[in-house]
């Protein structure tokens, strides 16, 4: 008879996961970075409104700092044209919009169909407050609106 201590192959390799998730520069975890994978809900644009604790109108244009925040992104300054929701402290906010796909600490995140806000020009963007402080970000994956010149 085999000798077991409690401790069956699946609960070791669940325990040998989670060390290398938190201690991530153990030996044998080496190659795993640290990130997260998030299943955003589609959100109607009522919806957004509704999660939202700043909505803005803004003129967005691309800087060239990055913040890290579980993956780099580019920060965007928000020249503030109307405030539709919510209160901020001045006419100029940074923003950062959120990736519809798995970010890793430390690398550049990706996005489905491009960054919504690469462009510059002018948007209607829902926003919430980055964990921690630091920029604002859109509430959803792709909760900015292009407004008409």
């Amino acid at each position: 008879m085999p000798h077991t201590d409690g401790m069956g192959w699946g609960k070791r390799a669940l325990a040998l996961g989670i060390a290398c998730v938190l201690g991530g520069g153990l030996a044998g975890c080496a190659g795993i970075r640290s990130g997260q994978c998030i299943d955003h809900v589609s959100l109607t644009p009522a919806e957004q409104a509704q999660q939202s604790s700043l909505i803005v109108d803004a003129d967005v244009r691309s800087t060239d700092r990055t913040v890290e925040a579980s993956g780099e992104y580019r920060v965007y300054e928000a020249a503030i044209t109307d405030v539709r929701k919510g209160r901020t402290l001045g006419d100029r906010i940074e923003v950062i919009a959120t990736s519809d796909q798995c970010t890793s600490s430390g690398q550049p995140v990706e996005y489905v169909d491009g960054d919504p806000l690469a462009e510059f020009g002018s948007y209607r963007l829902y926003l919430t407050r980055v964990r921690g402080g630091g920029p604002w970000q859109l509430v959803v994956p792709g909760a900015a609106e292009r407004l008409p010149a």
